[in-house]
């Protein structure tokens, strides 16, 4: 049975309407004061005079209508997302606490089962396969190793000396 504190995602706790339209107009705001009233209102798909009405708290957007403004700013539901205790970011960042060896694990027994001669192409990985494999992790693992063989590079160079 798992420890409770060891999920990384906290659980979330329902907001009401009212707090939850708070931490809306709390985005809303800051978005309009980076980005202005009329990039925003463009982002919302509504008009600037609309975008005056949400401002004023007489209404909320529809759903599809909040989520599109990550299209004009990723920290865009910064402030739902902290009343939810959790952060929005891309599926295929890195975070430091991944661990890195369940996915070369998961990996390596993907390519085993590839590359089993009674597989669709024998040892060879049929397009077919390779489609199948999760891009996402096979990302993370190259990003990952990526990162490390430039620091080990960094770390071989030999320092140049200034020429005087």
């Amino acid at each position: 049975m798992a420890d409770a504190h060891s999920n990384v995602v906290p659980p979330a706790q329902p907001l009401t309407e009212a707090e939850f339209r708070n931490a809306w107009l709390q985005s809303l705001a800051r978005l309009c004061a980076a980005h202005g009233d009329g990039r925003v209102a463009l982002a919302l798909g509504v008009s600037e005079r609309h975008l005056r009405n949400l401002k004023s708290g007489a209404s909320l957007p529809a759903a599809d209508r909040i989520w599109n403004l990550l299209a004009l700013d990723p920290s865009a539901h910064d402030e739902i997302d902290a009343r939810y205790q959790v952060k929005n970011s891309p599926i295929d960042a890195l975070c430091s606490t991944d661990p890195l060896t369940r996915d070369i694990i998961a990996l390596a027994n993907e390519v085993a089962q590839s590359e089993d001669p009674s597989s669709p192409g024998g040892v060879v990985v049929t397009d077919h396969e390779l489609l199948q494999k999760d891009e996402h992790r096979m990302r993370r693992i190259h990003n990952t190793l990526g990162s490390w063989l430039k620091r080990i590079e960094a770390m071989r160079r030999p320092a140049i000396k200034a020429v005087a």
